[in-house]
């Protein structure tokens, strides 16, 4: 009995230290993630905070265009109904007929009352500044 017993102390005492090496593990794990993982995390989550402001700058920027091209397109579309865009096959046939000069009075006299203005645009060297400087 006394052998028995000594055996299974001995398995006792190898399971024991079993159990005190895993939680050494653990607690050298653990010391890893709070010494070296957490820390490496943290500096990761501010460049993404910084990558995340600039695609929010990114996106704004992209609206701005949106918004600017269809304020063109709505010019365009006011032009072409305010002086008439005809096709190129109608452009030539009333080029090579003779007009009346009733008609090319009142064309002239519409085309006087709409003046051009230019479109403000944007200038991408103010929004993209390293643009402006010299390739390496």
């Amino acid at each position: 009995q006394i052998e028995s017993l000594d055996k299974s102390l001995e398995d006792l005492l190898t399971r024991v230290d079993e159990f005190v090496g895993l939680l050494d593990m653990i607690r050298s794990d653990s010391s890893q993630v709070v010494n070296e993982s957490i820390p490496q995390i943290y500096t990761k989550a501010t460049e993404m905070r910084q990558i995340y402001r600039k695609i929010d700058k990114l996106e704004a920027f992209v609206k701005m265009i949106g918004n600017s091209v269809a304020g063109l397109e709505e010019r365009v579309i006011k032009a072409e109904t305010d002086l008439g865009a005809f096709p190129n096959t109608f452009k030539k046939i009333l080029h090579t007929i003779s007009i009346p000069s009733f008609l090319n009075k009142s064309s002239s006299s519409r085309q006087q009352q709409t003046l051009y203005e230019p479109p403000v645009l944007f200038k991408t060297e103010d929004y993209f500044p390293c643009l402006n400087e010299a390739p390496y």
